[in-house]
């Protein structure tokens, strides 16, 4: 292994930088070459002159911002090569088509997870897991507080929520790509019998996983002009955007609800405004980050994205395990 290893991956203004491949991961300025690792916006951005991904987040991410991109595709774990620089893509759990990174340079491996969970999800590819000698992982929910609970009881929490009263209609607010799709899952498999309807952005969605074969229970296209009356009783799932008074106004009797990791905190959820909080992630809790370390071989780690300082006193102290901090480059 070479002993300026660690200078593979950099941090730069614009993001994870490879730059014997010449190219970012995720970057958050237009580049020349970027690897998208899914299709969440906040791992995008416009402008680049080509982007890598899986095939999976390229036609999400056509139907989000449009066909006119140019955009590279590879099958999971098939290697292709940037530059000389072996690269491949392996399931990270976190979304339909969402990726691990793997890079791989001489003798020498790094793998970057971005977002990923390590609970069941039958939306998308579970984790993979990938050994490597460097590992630059995510640590959004870092924190032991946070554990989650299976999926299938939040969607238990979530009918009997809709049960309180035929009068009410049933706000849900959560994420259009992912959240709404993993739940619309979750929900299929009870026996559910209330309409649900989907804003725009999470249909359009829904018909992007129902193309790759992603069970979906049947849901209608919301309209806010439709007959108040006709929304009674009904569960509505919506973008976490409309949350607020103006788009809610014409409504008298109804709830809101928000499904998020955030929820699982008391005081988080109590501040939130919402009438209830349903804990539900996409991301690794604390044990599943601790996990996916431990699995994954590597002695050298990196932590990108969130809150890691109790990860890398735990790590240090716990599991003498090296916790590296970016080179930055200009």
């Amino acid at each position: 292994m070479r002993e300026d290893s660690f200078h593979l991956i950099k941090y730069t203004s614009s993001g994870l930088y490879c730059e014997v491949a010449d190219l970012w991961i995720d970057p958050k300025k237009p580049v020349k070459q970027a690897i998208i690792t899914h299709a969440h916006m906040d791992h995008f951005t416009f402008g680049c002159e080509e982007y890598i991904s899986t095939l999976e987040t390229a036609i999400i991410l056509k139907e989000r911002i449009g066909k006119d991109i140019n955009i590279r595709t590879y099958e999971y774990e098939k290697e292709f090569k940037v530059n000389g620089i072996k690269i491949s893509f392996h399931p990270s759990g976190h979304i339909l088509g969402s990726s691990q990174i793997k890079i791989n340079m001489a003798d020498e491996i790094w793998l970057i997870t971005s977002d990923f969970k390590r609970q069941k999800d039958d939306t998308c590819k579970k984790y993979e897991i990938v050994k490597t000698d460097f590992l630059i992982s995510e640590s959004t929910f870092g924190l032991p507080i946070f554990n989650w609970d299976e999926p299938q009881n939040t969607a238990l929490e979530i009918k009997k929520w809709i049960h309180t009263s035929h009068e009410t209609t049933y706000f849900l607010f959560c994420y259009s790509l992912g959240k709404a799709q993993r739940l619309l899952n979750e929900i299929s498999k009870l026996n559910f019998t209330n309409n649900i309807f989907t804003h725009s952005s999470i249909d359009k969605m829904n018909k992007c996983y129902k193309n790759f074969g992603v069970e979906i229970i049947e849901t209608k296209k919301f309209e806010n002009n439709k007959n108040i009356g006709d929304l009674k009783g009904s569960l509505i799932l919506l973008p976490p955007a409309l949350n607020r008074n103006s788009f809610l106004k014409r409504y008298k009797d109804f709830q809101t609800g928000f499904a998020s990791g955030w929820m699982s905190i008391r005081a988080l959820r109590k501040r939130s405004g919402y009438d209830k909080g349903f804990p539900i992630s996409d991301h690794a809790d604390w044990s599943g980050i601790l996990k996916t370390i431990e699995e994954s071989k590597a002695k050298n780690v990196f932590f990108h994205h969130g809150d890691s300082e109790v990860l890398i006193k735990y790590l240090k102290e716990k599991k003498s395990i090296n916790v590296l901090e970016f080179e930055y480059k200009k």
